[in-house]
Parts: C-alpha cells; structure tokens; sequence
C-alpha cells in the first residue's frame, strides 16, 4: 500500500458551543493572576457532537494540508509523515449510544526510508501560554495486537514549542513487553542537565488493553531562568467506567520548556505551546501500532478539562 487510507467521516447531532477564553489561576495556589495570558479552550471528540475529517487523503508533511478534524465551528489541523493512515473516525453513533474515536494508525504495508513516523491533530501554534496552568484532559485507549515499540518510545501526546524535541507530553514505553504503558516526559535547557535526565520518565502508567483511561494534565511551563520559579507537573487518572475515584499519579515541581536563544534559536522565540496528540515514533517496518482518543479538552481549569465528573 503506498496511498494514505481515506478516512470515514461519521456524524452526529450538531451542537453548537462559543469557544470561551477565560483567566488561568496561578500554579501555587490557584488564585488569579492577572499577568498571565488568558488560556484558550479547545475541546475535540466530544460525544454528541459532528466530528468530520476533512481532506483525508491529503494528509502530509505539511501542518493543515490534510487530515483535518472539523468539529463545533473549528478546525483542528492534522499532519501525517511516513507510514502512517491518516487521523480518522472510528466507531459509530446512534440515538442510543456514541463509541466513536479519533483514530491515529501506522500503516505496515508502507515502507519509506524516512526515520519518523506521525499521524497527529494539533491546536494553533502558540497558543498555549507558559507561567500560567494549562490544563489537559482526554481519554485514551490503546487496543489489543499492537507490536512493541523500540528506540525512544512513541509519543502519543506532544507539548510543542518549536522544531526541537517537544517540552512536555505522554508517550508509549519503549521495550519488550511494554506496548501499554504510558509514561509522562517533559524537557527543557537547564545548564548541567544531561539528556539523559531528560529522556527518564516521571511516572509510568500501564493502561488495560482495549479499554478506555481518563487523565487529567495540569502543566505550568516555565523555563530555566537563574533564580526563578519552577514549573509543574501534575497527572491524575481514572478508569472509565471504574466505580473508584480518581488518583494522582505525579506530582513534579522542575523547569521545563525552552528559554531565549537556545533550542528555539534561529527560530521566531514565543513563551508559548500547543498540544498535539495522535502517534508520533521512529519507523519500524511491519509494526502495527494504534493509538484512540476522545473528550479531549484543553482549558484553565481542571473541571472544564476533565472527562469524569461533568454532572
């Protein structure tokens, strides 16, 4: 196979919802802050509502070509590199009940000479502000029979500051016998930091085969600067469906993200984010991997961004 599969656009009822912008609260105590950028809400794959990909056999190197989720009045551009189908709608709806996905593949049947594969949706560039609480929530499932991932792991969300490796984000363990494991990395410039440092997970999280996990994602991005504040990390999960509550799972103070004129340098600089989320890892040929996500939400708060607890 060497064209990108045609995705299906599946529908449901339209509800139509204003993209609200309201002011994030402070990392260390939760009181506003009035410096900050304001942080924009986003919200994708939201049961009950259109979900359409459009221009799916399109999708490719170039951020927005194809590949789009078009869904409450907005677009969500998609990009697609390597062996890789494009983002898609898995599933179905009825009056009844809603299973769909956004749905990110590899491809085994392609071979390319490239070292990366991606097949991702993406918020506008810089969007998301650093020195304030960005929170992100989804659920995420990974099914049954996708192979083990080798190198650096394969990262099924990025925080994306510029062309070098991402800041922040949740990928796949790499190893033999690992295939469900999620772990959560972050990454920044500190001098005397190793890059090892950087490349060891947080906190590992193995995830049931098939079945849906919620998690909620509280970053506040700040860089190194001598004396200044640190960053924070913080993750909580539940099972859907599970009768429990939720658990945090990490608790990281550290700088993270990139300062002036070093891994952005030769680059526009902004203090600034934006999430991607779908599968981006190094080619293996003939491997399967899949990655499955839905109420995706991005906001200044964790009860706008949480899947659980919306009564």
């Amino acid at each position: 196979m060497t064209a990108l599969t045609v995705a299906a656009t599946l529908t449901a009822s339209l509800g139509l919802a204003a993209v609200t912008t309201t002011r994030p609260a402070s990392a260390a105590d939760s009181s506003a802050d009035s410096a900050a950028d304001p942080v924009p809400s986003y919200a994708m794959g939201i049961p009950g509502r259109t979900w359409e990909i459009l221009k799916a056999t399109e999708c490719g190197e170039g951020i927005g070509d194809g590949g789009n989720l078009f869904e409450n009045g907005r677009m969500y551009e998609g990009k697609c590199q390597g062996a890789v189908e494009p983002p898609q709608i898995t599933g179905a709806w009825s009056e009844t009940s809603d299973t769909r996905a956004l749905t990110f593949r590899t491809d085994k049947d392609i071979e390319h000479d490239g070292a990366r594969d991606r097949t991702e949706l993406a918020t506008p560039r810089g969007s998301l502000p650093f020195h304030t609480n960005v929170w992100v929530g989804f659920d995420m499932r990974i099914p049954e029979g996708v192979d083990d991932v080798t190198g650096s792991g394969a990262y099924v969300m990025q925080l994306w500051q510029c062309t070098a490796n991402p800041i922040g984000g949740v990928r796949i363990q790499s190893g033999a016998g690992n295939s469900h494991n999620l772990q959560f990395v972050r990454r920044g410039d500190e001098p005397g930091v190793s890059e090892g440092y950087y490349n060891t997970s947080m906190a590992t999280k193995p995830l049931v085969p098939g079945e849906w996990h919620s998690f909620v994602i509280k970053y506040h991005v700040e860089p190194y600067s001598p004396g200044g504040p640190k960053g924070l990390i913080e993750v909580w999960h539940r099972k859907v469906g599970a009768t429990y509550t939720e658990t945090k799972i990490l608790e990281r103070e550290d700088y993270f993200g990139y300062g002036p004129n070093s891994a952005c340098d030769g680059e526009y600089y902004d203090d600034s984010f934006r999430v991607k989320y779908g599968m981006y890892k190094d080619y293996q040929p003939g491997a399967t991997f899949q990655s499955d996500f839905r109420n995706v939400r991005i906001g200044a708060s964790k009860k706008e961004v949480q899947p659980y607890y919306r009564d």
